[in-house]
């Protein structure tokens, strides 16, 4: 019970679009600011799979003091920032959710892959017309072990008093052992319909939007969509359904 609950949190925490905090507003902030709720998330049983599933969870968008940002698919911490505060270089983590053999027909018989926690230093740069983020993740919770590199560029399209909306893209350079430990089949998982497989790095692209609607000055709706395409080095592998994956979320949140 307390994995599935710590499983939830960590969603929570890390599962919004691949959303890239903005470290430098119009003015410092004071305290907590954003919105706190709860809602629906439909995304993949696995990455490569065609079925989906819909959990509630607590949805988080939320900054405080420009220092600490939580995001439904990322978290982090600034330790430096320019006087402009157009650049701002710090930590931060992001979840990469692994599956078990029930979780689709072609992982029948396949050994469980661990979700795992990924986090190292990251970079962030307000060029005014788009911001970009930077990072260089290691596997924190030795699930696999490996290393991955993360560029996204975000864009604010609307924000005013109602709406903020944005949108983004980015890649995401996984390392051979974080390619092989979510989508390798070794020699004692292989059959006759599920080869073994192995490949080197790879590199998966991501785009969506997400947002927020103040309802009122209690409340707001708060909402994404992240699409992501699976590399061609993994795209091939025996377990793979589909190239696409699709997470998307909705819920209330309360105005801090």
């Amino acid at each position: 019970m307390m994995k599935r609950l710590l499983a939830v949190f960590v969603l929570a925490l890390a599962l919004a679009p691949l959303a890239v905090a903005e470290a430098q507003p119009d003015a410092p902030a004071a305290g907590w600011t954003g919105a706190v709720g709860a809602g629906p998330i439909v995304f993949p049983h696995y990455s490569g799979g065609k079925a989906t599933q819909a959990w509630l969870i607590p949805l988080i968008s939320a900054e405080y003091s420009d220092i600490l940002y939580i995001e439904p698919l990322r978290a982090g911490v600034y330790f430096w920032g320019s006087e402009d505060r157009k650049m701002g270089l710090g930590l931060a983590i992001e979840p990469r959710f692994g599956y078990k053999a029930g979780d689709g027909a072609r992982l029948v018989g396949m050994n469980t892959r661990g979700k795992s926690i990924e986090g190292g230093p990251a970079f962030d740069w307000d060029l005014g017309f788009v911001s970009l983020s930077a990072s260089l993740f290691t596997d924190l919770t030795n699930s696999s072990r490996g290393e991955s590199a993360r560029l996204y560029a975000y864009r604010q399209i609307v924000k005013n008093e109602t709406w903020k909306i944005g949108a983004f893209v980015g890649i995401d350079r996984m390392s051979s052992r974080v390619s092989n430990y979510f989508f390798g089949v070794n020699e004692l998982e292989a059959s006759p319909d599920r080869p073994a497989f192995h490949t080197g790095s790879a590199t998966n692209a991501t785009a969506g939007f997400d947002g927020r609607y103040r309802l009122d000055k209690d409340y707001s709706v708060l909402f994404g969509l992240q699409q992501t395409r699976l590399g061609h080095e993994v795209a091939h592998s025996p377990i793979v359904e589909t190239r696409q994956a699709t997470v998307a979320w909705l819920g209330i949140a309360w105005n801090l």
